[in-house]
């Protein structure tokens, strides 16, 4: 019986449909929509690109602060150097 709770908590967990990580409460709040065009793209193309004054690029091995803010766009660059993710946080 102790073994079933887990188990249902598993499969709850599943019905979840998953969403737009651009959206939070439904709605878009930092346009990340506007830039899954970059996506497998190599980084140099974000140079070509006029990018909020709030967003973020961020390689591997870079410092950034753990704080989580919704309407800031952040855009993930893999070792490869292709853009891995266009995020809200």
């Amino acid at each position: 019986m102790r073994f079933l709770f887990p188990i249902l908590l598993l499969l709850s967990a599943c019905d979840t449909p998953l969403s737009d990580p651009a959206d939070f409460d439904g709605q878009p709040r930092c346009g990340a929509e506007n830039y899954y065009y970059l996506l497998g793209k190599r980084a140099t193309a974000l140079e070509e690109v006029q990018l909020p004054s709030t967003a973020r690029v961020l390689r591997p091995d870079d410092v950034i602060t753990m704080d989580f803010s919704p309407d800031r766009l952040t855009i993930d660059v893999d070792r490869s150097g292709l853009v891995s993710s266009v995020t809200c946080r």
